[in-house]
């Protein structure tokens, strides 16, 4: 008699088939997106710490968490409080003038400050005691890098009790899809470190050159922290793109524009707020959202500038990369 196969050979082999399909159809999908050139990679960043200077850096790579580069996540550390809330420069301007960088052997992170000793963090896990903060909407946890950063930190900001945290490895990260503004927005599974929305800010040189011919005095590009810098594109075409390509493998999917806060007033050389309120004033004058649009009340007295996108597809950039984007 013949023989016939299992049920779980036959559920096997549906099983596969389906997935088959489900990538076909998925190629084709991607297929489907017109890329277009808008411009090149100028500048990529990474910040270690969030709300303290960013590292320039050459390349970078695209990851499940946003930005990556020699081993170091973007906005993997915090400043916490002694109250146990998160730090940004909203509150202390002056740790815009906190410096990390990166140790000859990609081991540690040194982080500088003016009259301050140099503070070495081991990239290592410092296995410390675990803690639950609030970062806006969402909770996120953090590991505690060790009293001597402690110290560090309470010396320079002058009150006793703050602490840096790090996104340990063996952490999740927050779950975007639970943020009850734009959750919406996020894939399930799409996580992040202590970034305060999306992945990864994409921001064009044309945007701020629009901005800086309305302003007296110019602003910086590190006046709003963003991973990528697009050259060569018009002013504010990134609000149009809904996928970003850079580098052949890494595909970014935009979840919304960004809106700007009080951070950016504060003088990325001085670590003081601008006494004019520039650029935020300046922006609230013709970038807010178009009446009509229906994100309008999230994005609510905030002005638009630059871009947040989550990470579709892993891939490494680099400086000088073609930056493709699709509209549909």
């Amino acid at each position: 008699m013949p023989e016939f196969p299992s049920n779980n050979l036959v559920l096997g082999g549906l099983v596969a088939c389906a997935v088959g399909v489900l990538g076909i159809s998925y190629l084709l999908r991607r297929d489907r997106r017109k890329f277009t050139q808008v411009g090149v990679v100028s500048k990529l960043f990474v910040h270690p710490i969030k709300s303290c200077r960013g590292l320039e850096v050459s390349q970078a790579e695209c990851v499940a968490l946003g930005m990556r580069s020699d081993g170091v996540m973007d906005r993997s550390f915090l400043i916490v409080c002694p109250e146990g809330r998160f730090v940004s420069q909203r509150q202390q301007p002056s740790i815009a003038l906190i410096s990390p960088s990166l140790s000859e052997d990609k081991e540690s992170v040194l982080v500088n400050a003016p009259g301050m000793p140099t503070l070495t963090v081991h990239l290592e896990d410092p296995k410390g005691p675990v803690y639950n903060i609030k970062l806006w909407r969402l909770m996120v946890e953090g590991e505690d890098c060790g009293q001597a950063a402690s110290e560090w930190l309470s010396q320079y900001l002058g009150s006793p009790g703050y602490k840096l945290v790090r996104h340990s490895q063996r952490f999740k990260g927050k779950i975007l899809r639970d943020d009850p503004t734009w959750g919406s927005r996020a894939k399930r599974g799409e996580q992040a470190t202590y970034q305060d929305l999306a992945q990864v800010n994409i921001l064009s040189v044309a945007s701020l050159d629009s901005l800086n011919s309305k302003l007296d005095k110019p602003v910086q590009i590190r006046n709003f922290r963003p991973n990528i810098v697009v050259e060569g594109t018009p002013a504010f075409y990134e609000d149009k793109w809904k996928y970003v390509r850079i580098g052949g493998d890494a595909v970014l999917r935009t979840t919304h524009l960004c809106g700007r806060c009080r951070q950016t007033t504060v003088d990325p050389d001085t670590g003081t707020f601008i006494e004019s309120g520039d650029p935020l004033k300046t922006l609230k004058s013709y970038r807010m959202a178009p009446s009509g649009d229906p994100d309008g009340k999230l994005y609510g007295t905030s002005p638009l500038f630059g871009t947040q996108l989550a990470v579709e597809s892993h891939g490494s950039i680099k400086l000088g990369d073609p930056v493709f984007a699709s509209m549909d």
